[in-house]
């Protein structure tokens, strides 16, 4: 374009002046400089004017550019031409000119405009921002997030090079803006529920001053029959000890009222239960009354429930209770626990020990621990109970046989242990002395043995040791000292040894 539109008659010239003699040639060039300040504008420095102007002009302004698309050829509405739409597209250089704009950045605002509408997404910038425009642009960017590399900040605008993060920042001001709606949206809400609320507690507090005075006259009046009562009371108090008058009647009514209103509430739960109301003067009598009538009403409809299982269990807690009831320390425990008839069924015994019991009927049967007579070297056994005797066995052989007529006492200690002693009458040729033997079920055991042999009154319970015959005229000792647990071992004086704790102290 500026080759075309030079203008060339001056170089001519020059040229032609350079072919001729050297000092004609320093004239012209001399004239030539005199000239050039003198030459008007050629075409191309008129057009490189008009050009910087413009651009002066195009740089003091805020350029947009619209292209516009025509949908259709017809003009109709709402109807779209793809061939046509992409055929614009191609030609405009819509495609090239975003492809510029992504390779430098994309999105370019002035710091008070790009403030003005996100800073609602920055809590230090909004309500408002009162420091300078580029410091709360770049406080607003950091708390959204933005990477180095994707803005930029110029002396007084923002750039931001890629579209996606302006798109996630105009997601984030939709939801501000929900979140805004909602916040405006509930202080119109809590105000006009305040204002009705108002005029509802406005409302509640004529109906409860018009309550209020209702309920005071009603205080009024049950205060004046409260102060009425009250001296009748004091009256009925002060000629209590006299006859029925009319000064003491409503008293002494009262006083009978609430005594039998009470032993209505406080009647005994059980015929062991003792307890009963004290009764005023003018009721002894009657109150006696009541209280046979009620502990004959009780026992008579506990025996009408009672079974005949319950009943056995119960006489074999009472002889329990005679034989051990503050005299043994884990008695108190096997109260609530009931008897069973036998701790070992048919298939825990052998059945060979059950032929070689014959006719005889078991009663009860326990495991237990026989300690030897000399060495105290414990032995699993079981003890059977029969209606004429008590056979320890050893899996299927019979390792003893005590008739009840052979058996002179048991002695147990005092403790909380299970150890128990056997003493057999010496002149039985086929005992070889004592039995020393152990339970878990020491209570349940003694008592059932006493009621099987009729011993109820020869169960010694002794405290500090136990006597017991080895055989052949010697004697044993057990010695039986509290402690934290059960031991049983022999000492080294010879006897046998049993710590127990003491579990009730009497």
């Amino acid at each position: 374009f500026l080759d075309k539109n030079n203008d060339l008659l001056f170089r001519n010239l020059k040229e032609a002046m350079c072919m001729s003699e050297n000092k004609i040639l320093t004239q012209c060039f001399d004239r030539d400089e005199l000239s050039d300040k003198k030459r008007p504008d050629t075409a191309a420095t008129q057009f490189k004017a008009s050009l910087a102007k413009l651009m002066e002009i195009l740089m003091s302004k805020e350029p947009s550019y619209v292209r516009c698309i025509k949908p259709n050829d017809s003009k109709q509405a709402g109807r779209f031409d793809e061939v046509l739409i992409r055929h614009q597209v191609k030609y405009l250089g819509l495609m090239e000119n975003l492809r510029v704009r992504r390779a430098g950045f994309a999105y370019r605002r002035r710091y008070e405009i790009f403030l003005q509408r996100y800073k609602s997404l920055c809590p230090e910038t909004w309500p408002n921002w009162n420091g300078k425009l580029s410091d709360g642009v770049s406080t607003m960017v950091k708390h959204l997030g933005y990477k180095p590399e994707e803005y930029k900040l110029g002396r007084s605008k923002i750039f931001i090079r890629f579209p996606k993060t302006l798109f996630a920042t105009e997601e984030a001001l939709e939801t501000r803006k929900h979140g805004l709606a909602t916040k405006l949206q509930a202080g119109w809400k809590g105000y006009s529920q305040k204002t009705k609320y108002q005029k509802l507690r406005s409302s509640a507090i004529a109906i409860q001053a018009w309550w209020r005075g209702i309920l005071a006259r009603r205080k009024a009046q049950r205060r004046r029959q409260a102060a009425n009562t009250i001296r009748r009371f004091i009256k009925g108090f002060i000629y209590r000890q006299k006859e029925r008058c009319p000064e003491n009647e409503y008293f002494l009514d009262y006083v009978r009222y609430s005594f039998l209103m009470n032993l209505r509430k406080n009647l005994p739960k059980n015929v062991l239960d003792k307890n009963w109301p004290a009764p005023p003067a003018a009721l002894v009598e009657a109150s006696e009354l009541l209280r046979k009538m009620c502990m004959q009403n009780m026992v008579w409809s506990y025996c009408k429930k009672i079974s005949s299982e319950w009943k056995h269990q119960m006489e074999q807690k009472m002889i329990a209770s005679e034989i051990f009831k503050d005299k043994k320390d884990n008695y108190p425990q096997s109260v609530p626990k009931l008897f069973v008839g036998t701790r070992l069924n048919g298939e825990d015994i052998n059945p060979k020990a059950v032929q070689a019991l014959g006719a005889e009927k078991m009663k009860y049967a326990v495991p237990v621990t026989k300690y030897d007579r000399k060495g105290y070297k414990p032995r699993s056994r079981q003890l059977l109970l029969t209606a004429n005797s008590a056979i320890i066995i050893e899996e299927g052989k019979l390792k003893q046989h005590i008739d009840y007529a052979a058996l002179k006492d048991i002695s147990v200690s005092s403790l909380s242990d299970g150890l128990f002693v056997l003493h057999v009458s010496s002149e039985d040729n086929k005992q070889k002395g004592d039995v020393v033997l152990q339970c878990d079920h020491v209570i349940e055991t003694l008592t059932k043995i006493a009621i099987c042999a009729d011993k109820i009154n020869s169960i010694n319970i002794n405290q500090g040791s136990i006597k017991y015959t080895v055989g052949h005229g010697k004697e044993g000792i057990i010695d039986f000292t509290p402690g934290s647990e059960l031991l049983v071992a022999k000492a080294k004086n010879g006897h046998l040894s049993v710590t127990a704790p003491r579990l009730n102290s009497r």
